[in-house]
């Protein structure tokens, strides 16, 4: 909290949700090992989060730049930074993104943005480089290119991911969301490498909507005077901090998002939003998803069909063995 209310002194209140993605980078980064060479992997943890900004606010021009932007930028990402699959450390860069994307600066602003990106990369890069080089400095590491050879076997994985946010962008910009993010945010929690956590992350995500909406109307909307929301909101969001199960933090990121979105929107339109955006992240996954079981079913068949023509025709011929 404390970095957060810095960085948003310093680079003004637009730049919070990017600086939060810097925090959370400058928490996690330090503390995992991703057996990368340490030199080239804070060197990519640095250019990666001013070409985020470069590119989030691009992608906001129109619908076509939106797309090469978001695949691009998303394809970039994940390749470097999905390795190793259990520590996600693409997860920093993708709500940087996704973030950066969903709180857009006019233009005027612009320089600013790309300062806080470029000021956080750097730091986070920095005490990202000499935190390994004293704790991890025996553990064996590879190349970056030996990284993205490693990250090119879950080709599925990205794929679905690059092209689902692709679509969410597209979406916002035909639909004229005022919160298109909330899209992006349900892709990017939603799509998993095993499909079986995807289809676990969907049930708990609307049981959790719903569960928040309620805790939401109770405590906010009769029980907690309006004066104090803020604070039990920041309550919220410590506590957060430590539940760590995916089914619980949805319920408070659900009061959370629908507490702030009360800026725009009156409770009844932003819970109806909720919902409907949520419903439209959902389908994009699974949409995805059905378009990824196609795609390997048609290259199944053309695979099997190569080998039946590559086959010799007719019978082997059987060799006799040599007399004795």
């Amino acid at each position: 909290m404390g970095c957060i209310i810095l960085m948003s002194t310093l680079f003004g209140q637009e730049n919070v949700l990017p600086s939060v993605a810097v925090v959370v980078g400058l928490m996690s980064f330090p503390l995992m090992d991703v057996k990368t060479d340490h030199l080239q992997f804070s060197a990519a943890i640095f250019l990666l989060f001013p070409l985020i900004g470069l590119t989030s606010m691009l992608s906001l021009v129109n619908v076509w730049l939106s797309i090469v932007c978001t695949f691009g930028t998303v394809l970039l990402i994940m390749v470097l930074t999905i390795e190793p699959r259990d520590l996600k450390p693409f997860m920093t860069f993708m709500l940087c993104f996704v973030f950066s994307q969903g709180s857009p600066v006019a233009p005027g602003g612009f320089g600013m943005r790309m300062a806080t990106l470029t000021l956080g990369g750097l730091a986070v890069a920095l005490v990202t480089y000499f935190t390994w080089r004293h704790k991890y400095k025996d553990s064996e590491q590879h190349s970056l290119r030996t990284q993205v050879h490693l990250s090119a076997r879950h080709r599925s994985f990205i794929l679905r991911m690059a092209l689902g946010l692709t679509l969410a962008g597209i979406l916002g910009f035909a639909l004229h969301l005022k919160k298109p993010m909330w899209i992006s945010i349900v892709v990017l929690s939603l799509t998993q490498i095993d499909i079986k956590e995807t289809h676990q992350r969907i049930k708990y995500r609307v049981i959790a909507t719903i569960a928040g909406v309620f805790l939401f109307l109770l405590f906010c909307q009769y029980l907690i005077p309006q004066e104090y929301i803020f604070y039990f909101i920041i309550f919220l969001g410590y506590l957060s901090t430590w539940v760590k199960e995916y089914k619980y933090t949805q319920v408070i990121n659900a009061i959370n998002a629908l507490n702030a979105n009360l800026v725009l929107f009156d409770t009844n339109t932003a819970i109806g939003n909720r919902f409907l955006l949520l419903g439209i992240g959902i389908a994009i996954v699974l949409g995805m998803y059905l378009l990824d079981r196609v795609c390997r079913h048609f290259i199944g068949k053309r695979e099997k069909r190569k080998e039946w023509e590559d086959a010799p025709s007719g019978p082997p011929v059987l060799e006799m063995p040599p007399e004795i």
